[in-house]
């Protein structure tokens, strides 16, 4: 896991995002929200759950915090294997399942997608 964490740490860094040394959040219920990784930038807040394998309960689990914390939060699937109705809910949820060879370019793609939804 520490590859991959680093991975992500240099694509956020690349893009001028920070990095939280406390990756805890507490959320509009006053409940504190514990991340992997957790970067920021203009007041947008990115918050990243690492698991081995992703399933639904995974994917709720995040929901929650995503919900309650208000930041863009994604899960990282290390095995690369999410259940296709992990892939489902995470959508319906507007959140992405990364596998470990998309983190070194997670926020470059972001920025892409975002110069294009201002076109």
């Amino acid at each position: 896991m520490e590859y991959e964490k680093l991975a992500l740490e240099v694509s956020a860094s690349k893009a001028g995002l920070t990095l939280d040394s406390s990756p805890v959040l507490v959320g509009e219920s006053g409940v504190g929200h514990r991340f992997t990784l957790l970067f920021s930038s203009g007041g947008r807040l990115y918050g990243f759950d690492f698991y081995d394998t992703v399933t639904e309960i995974e994917v709720v689990k995040s929901y929650a915090k995503k919900f309650d914390s208000r930041a863009d939060v994604n899960l990282v699937c290390l095995s690369g294997e999410a259940t296709e109705g992990a892939r489902s809910l995470a959508l319906a949820y507007g959140m992405r399942i990364l596998g470990p060879n998309a983190l070194d370019s997670y926020f470059a793609m972001e920025s892409v997608a975002e110069r294009a939804s201002l076109s």
